[in-house]
């Protein structure tokens, strides 16, 4: 039984890090961002992951129903936060 967990959890984790790998790499590319700014940007997905789990602990007699909003919610507010942050966003507008 030992092995089965495991063997999900690397599942799971495998699923979330090379996303974000390559979420990361990408900021480094495209937008041009340092090793720490990108990392940072990419960090974002902890507080959205901590909003999701919040906005979802209504459903938690509903397990699946739980977890579907909490990702739901989670990719919505890293979608936005990270929108937020573009670079155009920041400081590519002149007035």
């Amino acid at each position: 039984m030992d092995g089965v967990n495991a063997l999900g959890i690397l599942v799971v984790a495998g699923l979330v890090l090379v996303p974000l790998a390559r979420e990361y790499a990408d900021f480094r590319r495209s937008w041009g961002l340092g090793r720490a700014a990108a990392l940072g940007v990419t960090g974002l997905v902890v507080p959205a992951a901590a909003l999701g789990v919040v906005a979802a602990a209504p459903l938690a007699g509903r397990p699946w129903l739980q977890w579907g909003a909490t990702v739901a919610v989670a990719l919505a507010a890293y979608s936005l936060s990270v929108r937020a942050v573009r670079p155009e966003a920041v400081g590519g507008r002149s007035s």
